[in-house]
């Protein structure tokens, strides 16, 4: 995570002081509107950057704290941070300090639609097989990348060639996908189920239980039974025989103020309850954190590259990509691997906390990282430099001589694919951003 520069103001901040931080940090937005606004359609400045980092940071409490909210969405919370990072960077580019709304109002909506739109990318309301999952992703992932080349949607047998898979394979799984949503209530049920339906109103068992999975209804059923018997009723007849708070309240002979906040508390429960289970699910398949580096997983920092290229290219924004391969690390093992955890932990820490970094298989090299810089161009370069000084600090330290390097890509400017993005930032095409380096 990048440090503000000013000792005096962290010395404020540690003492409490929200009113001079609060009016350092209003300061902060006034500049970097100014400069924002000096610099459109050229490259920000270092003076920008600068501020954004510190803005960002400033606001991390508050991503965090939204990101807690979608802890029951089953996705992970550091993916829910880093994309709800993406959403303040978006409201930072789009906030006018003109109009008198205050930032962190302002930021909300952009941090928690950029939540709500990730789930929306990755989530279903009825779980796929794994194997299924991982495969329909893929194809609509190749879907997306094809499309962005040759300008329109492709052919089954186009996306069968890129995956190589047989075009039949290809038209069973898009096919498939439909028998994992959920009908909308709108839809007409004799054309079919093509949509996707808030959960939260969701309230009839012919849309839920109905279609869920065994082993989902068996998890289900037993977060119900932690509940108490007033809950589990007022469940019933509101989410199943579609009955209305005061209905229930008649029915229970009990105030609509406290239906309300049984519904509210009892699904609460059941949050967390489901919340659990998915935690320790995803401990059974595997984590994504790599446990000598303390990154991401090469097969996740991937996908989430992948996943970066198709959002980039419907948002119409840049990022940077960045490669380091490592050479002539020691050959004892314990050895390689305390060099390794250094390496994760530097290259961790010279990072905002929007950025994804994970270990990265790679051919041709003894090591390699991955990092992504969202929301970012050619000023990606600063960072590049800066790896390359935490590279040495790290030899340096544990007294070991290593040969690093440092690539970096450009989305769209050098690539509009996840291949020649990693081309270019390895070296194997021309790629005028990149560095070796001795450490």
């Amino acid at each position: 995570m990048i440090k503000t520069s000013s000792r005096e103001n962290d010395v404020r901040a540690s003492r409490g002081d929200t009113r001079t931080r609060d009016e350092q940090v209003a300061l902060w937005l006034d500049e970097y509107t100014r400069l924002r606004s000096s610099s459109s359609g050229t490259r920000p400045s270092r003076a920008a950057d600068d501020l954004k980092a510190r803005i960002a940071e400033h606001y991390t409490g508050l991503v965090e704290s939204i990101a807690r909210r979608f802890t029951g969405s089953g996705e992970p919370l550091e993916d829910m941070v880093q994309e709800g990072f993406l959403g303040l960077l978006s409201a930072l580019e789009n906030y006018d300090p003109c109009k008198r709304v205050k930032f962190s109002t302002y930021a909300t909506h952009f941090i928690a639609g950029a939540m709500r739109h990730c789930l929306r990318d990755r989530g279903k309301i009825i779980k796929e097989p794994a194997w299924l999952h991982e495969v329909s992703s893929k194809v609509m992932r190749a879907t997306d990348t094809l499309t962005l080349s040759l300008g329109r949607p492709p052919a089954p047998a186009e996306v069968a060639a890129t995956l190589n898979l047989t075009e039949e394979a290809v038209e069973e799984i898009l096919a498939t996908r439909a028998v994992f949503q959920v009908a909308s209530f709108e839809a007409d049920p004799e054309e079919g189920a093509t949509g996707l339906v808030d959960p939260e109103k969701i309230k009839s068992d012919k849309y839920v239980t109905g279609k869920l999975p065994i082993e989902d209804r068996i998890v289900l059923e037993g977060a119900v039974d932690k509940l108490k018997a007033l809950e589990q009723k007022v469940l019933y007849e509101f989410f199943y025989k579609d009955l209305n708070q005061t209905e229930i309240a008649k029915k229970f002979d009990i105030s609509c103020n406290y239906v309300s906040h049984i519904l509210k508390n009892s699904t609460k429960k059941l949050r967390r309850v489901l919340g659990e289970a998915e935690v320790r699910d995803r401990g059974r398949q595997g984590s994504i954190v790599d446990s000598t580096t303390g990154l991401y997983t090469s097969a996740h920092v991937q996908g989430r590259l992948e996943e970066e290229v198709s959002r980039a290219s419907r948002g119409g924004y840049s990022f940077a990509l960045i490669v380091i391969d490592l050479w002539e690390l020691p050959t004892d093992g314990r050895r390689r691997e305390a060099v390794m955890a250094a390496c994760g932990a530097a290259v961790r820490d010279s990072l905002r906390r929007v950025d994804i970094a994970g270990r990265f298989s790679a051919k041709g090299s003894d090591e390699s990282f991955l990092i992504l810089l969202p929301h970012t161009g050619a000023q990606a370069t600063i960072v590049a430099e800066r790896l390359e000084g935490v590279l040495a600090q790290v030899a340096a330290k544990e007294g070991e001589s290593f040969l690093a390097h440092i690539g970096l890509a450009l989305f769209p400017e050098q690539g509009r694919t996840t291949r020649v993005l990693l081309d270019i930032a390895r070296g194997k095409t021309e790629a005028p951003l990149t560095m070796a380096v001795a450490v």
